[in-house]
């Protein structure tokens, strides 16, 4: 293994914060001002990763459901994290493992423990973008932009809520941005919050 020379950024919250969309939008500033950014978006592209896009229809255990968020993860950490890493990129995760403990958290399994058996496979981030927003308000923009899948009732979201917040209580490297305002604000502090940290990776 190479030694880290890249930097590690998890953006995480419930459906319908503006991950993705923030995700691309940083990786756009960071490449005007000369770094090299990639986007890993979780689930990925492994067989696993699709197992998962696929049962979000379906009723699965919530075990059997970790297990398989965990394989893909090793693929994705093998083939796509620790190669961009090693290379200098700044990595935008779109979805780590903050969610895994947010999501199956919701579903019963101690979050403690989930973040111990990712932390075996997986690099811990340098930081984490927690978007955090009213469940209501997210899924109206979820229903704007389409179908719902199972994750996405609202008692559920505000069980995972609550989850993101708790961990961010516990975790100084998990930052909250209040999601509920227009792209352009948010990205406006997420932008600040990655100018400080890569201010300090060069120290």
């Amino acid at each position: 293994m190479c030694e880290k020379k890249g930097v590690l950024v998890a953006i995480e919250g419930i459906d319908g914060t503006g991950k993705t969309t923030l995700a691309e939008k940083l990786k756009s500033w960071l490449e005007s001002r000369g770094f090299k950014a990639a986007i890993v978006k979780e689930p990925g592209n492994s067989i696993w990763g699709r197992k998962i896009r696929e049962s979000y229809s379906e009723n699965m255990d919530a075990m059997e459901e970790l297990e398989l968020f965990l394989k893909d993860r090793a693929v994705d950490v093998k083939e796509n994290i620790l190669p961009k890493l090693c290379e200098g990129y700044v990595v935008l995760m779109d979805r780590y493992y903050y969610s895994n403990m947010a999501y199956q958290g919701a579903r019963g399994i101690d979050m403690h423990e989930i973040r111990g058996i990712n932390e075996n496979i997986a690099p811990e981030p340098d930081m984490v973008i927690l978007l955090d927003c009213d469940p209501e308000l997210c899924l109206r923009r979820i229903e704007n932009r389409g179908k719902r899948n199972r994750f996405e009732s609202l008692k559920y979201l505000k069980k995972v809520r609550q989850n993101f917040l708790d961990i961010a209580r516990e975790d100084e490297k998990v930052k909250v941005v209040d999601a509920s305002r227009s792209e352009e604000e948010v990205f406006e502090e997420a932008k600040k919050l990655l100018n400080h940290l890569l201010r300090k990776s060069k120290e």
